[in-house]
């Protein structure tokens, strides 16, 4: 082979790891989509978009705003392929995006909260949705264990079944989702409305007591429940570490 054959042989292979990768990081848009339909879109987004990073990783940081400007590349599903995408994403950040060390809890109790700044972790992230793609993607998984054999051993001499694309309708209220990581493993966390206005808010630089003010503006609950709900958050976000010392601004 001379040198323009190696290097057709080499493009042709980065080319099929590009959608190979690609494939791997938005399952749940392939699962909603179809196959064909899917793989037409990672043609058309890497064809558009491509890979700008050293690191593959980044291959989709793009995908929603390339979506937003092709809305025919997923109709009729456009909307919730549009939130699969947000937490799948937000999945491949939450992976692998830096920890802070935790704030420990004396210096929470110890400002006031007109003066208390808090930072989140970076690998948080704060999702307002349409769909219970939390819901949709443990069916995926579900499913997945299903075809390998790996959820029973009774299942697994089962006949294979058509793979069905994935389809729910949207949820009658805004879902608020904190994908987020423990122990190397990624979780969803499903947010009340007051209570990711408060994290959004934190993450903005707002104080404690204007990010509470924010948080339950809209809210019709008793200064009492809103004190004990803070509370009751700010205990179990302490315990999964999220809180952290504010960006230097």
């Amino acid at each position: 082979l001379d040198s323009f054959d190696r290097l057709q042989i080499y493009n042709q292979q980065y080319w099929w790891r590009l959608l190979g990768n690609f494939a791997e990081d938005f399952r749940g848009l392939r699962a909603v989509l179809g196959e064909r339909k899917f793989d037409k879109l990672a043609v058309a987004y890497l064809d558009d978009r491509g890979s700008q990073s050293w690191t593959l990783r980044n291959l989709g940081s793009r995908l929603e705003e390339f979506l937003r400007a092709h809305p025919e590349l997923t109709s009729p599903q456009s909307a919730l392929a549009l939130d699969m995408v947000k937490v799948e994403w937000a999945r491949t950040v939450a992976f692998d995006e830096a920890e802070k060390p935790p704030l420990p809890p004396e210096k929470v109790r110890d400002v006031p909260p007109e003066l208390l700044r808090l930072g989140l972790q970076p690998y948080i992230v704060l999702l307002e949705l349409n769909h219970p793609i939390d819901h949709l993607l443990g069916k995926l998984k579900r499913q997945s264990e299903i075809e390998t054999g790996t959820l029973s051993n009774a299942v697994s001499s089962a006949r294979p079944r058509a793979r069905r694309r994935l389809s729910v309708r949207p949820s009658r209220k805004p879902i608020y989702l904190a994908v987020h990581r423990h122990k190397f493993s990624v979780y969803y966390k499903r947010l009340e409305p007051e209570a990711y206005r408060l994290l959004c808010a934190l993450r903005k630089g707002a104080p404690l007591d204007t990010a509470c003010d924010l948080a339950f503006t809209l809210s019709s609950r008793s200064a009492e429940t809103m004190a004990a709900k803070v509370q009751s958050w700010f205990a179990a976000w302490m315990s999964f570490g999220w809180l952290t010392r504010p960006s230097a601004t």
